[in-house]
């Protein structure tokens, strides 16, 4: 006598039971591709937002920066200055209030959006804009124009320092942004380490005496 033929198990199942199942892979698979869809749609308006911020930005670093000198003529004016501020006891020069982080200011909240490839010399940029308003508040003051000329001079100085720092922070800045936007995260990291590379090599000139031609000391001939 043969044995009965084993009965698959899926067979014996209720059709009701099949039914479930099938329904529930659907709702499963639904809930993954509405997943995905949110995912995709929330990273191409973060990606907007992004290049939003970074043109909104570029923009008023570039006007500002389009008003400043360079760097050999901010030196070449902070020096005429101060001169004049140490030779005219009375002279206090007039130091104009300027507004260069309106953008920055109303996009503070969003900053988080930018990518740590910009904004650390975003930040770098504004905080030294706020530095220089500072001072300027302090120098216009009439605690300023009581100081000595020698110290008004001084200050005037530090003055045209802080905005060619700015200066630097800004270019660098419009930099990174530029490069973001044409080559993504790798290119502004290439911006970032050909900047460090030139620093090290700066600091080094500056530590590095120079050395002329070798001759023979004085009374050793």
């Amino acid at each position: 006598m043969e044995a009965p033929a084993p009965i698959s198990w899926l067979s014996a199942l209720d059709a009701r039971i099949w039914q479930a199942v099938i329904a529930g892979a659907f709702v499963a698979l639904g809930w993954m591709v509405n997943g995905w869809q949110n995912r995709r749609r929330d990273a191409t308006l973060r990606a907007e937002r992004l290049r939003d911020m970074h043109r909104a930005l570029f923009a008023e670093i570039g006007a500002h920066l389009a008003t400043l000198d360079t760097a050999d003529e901010l030196d070449r004016y902070g020096s005429e200055m101060a001169a004049r501020i140490e030779s005219e006891a009375d002279f206090v020069p007039f130091i104009p209030v300027e507004h260069n982080d309106r953008v920055f200011e109303a996009a503070i909240d969003q900053i988080h959006i930018l990518p740590r490839s910009s904004i650390d010399p975003v930040v770098a940029y504004y905080s030294q804009i706020r530095a220089i308003a500072t001072l300027v508040g302090d120098m216009r003051g009439p605690g300023f124009a009581a100081l000595s000329p020698q110290r008004r001079a001084a200050i005037y100085r530090d003055y045209i320092a802080m905005k060619k720092q700015a200066s630097a922070f800004g270019h660098h800045a419009l930099r990174i942004i530029d490069a973001y936007s044409k080559g993504g995260k790798p290119a502004a990291k290439a911006v970032e380490e050909e900047r460090h590379r030139e620093t090290v090599q700066r600091q080094k000139a500056l530590s590095t005496p120079a050395s002329g031609p070798s001759g023979p000391s004085r009374g050793s001939e």
